[in-house]
């Protein structure tokens, strides 16, 4: 029994142990008022196991969803650092002329045009600029 409990039910022994008359309307009041302050430690009872319970299980969900994403992710080494804001993309494209697979940095995209290396041909990127990119100077005029 909780402490709530246990004062509910000193408060309703307490309350039996006078020699109140039950037929006057304070007493019958004071019963009504002791049964429910019982009712309330009960519900608080139930609900304090309910939230150990539901408590319980988050933790072993928890634990659940650690193992899961060290099989998925590896287990996270401190020492190991990736910069994610890493300017040096590259992209793949196929020259026209001859097929050739070239890579690309985002610098030689915003050059606008490249050498094929294999067969020489020019390769042109026509971009339409919503304005938005940080590098270009033109970005604005039309």
């Amino acid at each position: 029994m909780s402490e709530l409990t246990n004062r509910a039910a000193y408060l309703k022994g307490l309350a039996d142990g006078m020699k109140i008359d039950k037929e006057k309307d304070e007493a019958k009041l004071l019963a009504a008022i002791i049964d429910f302050l019982g009712d309330i430690a009960d519900k608080v009872d139930a609900i304090d196991d309910e939230q150990g319970f539901i408590a319980d299980e988050l933790d072993d969900v928890e634990e659940a969803v650690d193992v899961l994403g060290n099989v998925v992710f590896g287990e996270y080494d401190d020492d190991f650092e990736y910069d994610y804001d890493d300017d040096d993309d590259t992209f793949q494209i196929c020259c026209q002329g001859c097929g050739e697979e070239i890579c690309l940095t985002s610098e030689d995209l915003m050059d606008g045009e490249i050498l094929c290396p294999n067969c020489g041909d020019t390769i042109e990127f026509d971009f339409d600029c919503d304005g938005m990119c940080e590098d270009c100077d033109g970005c604005d005029e039309e």
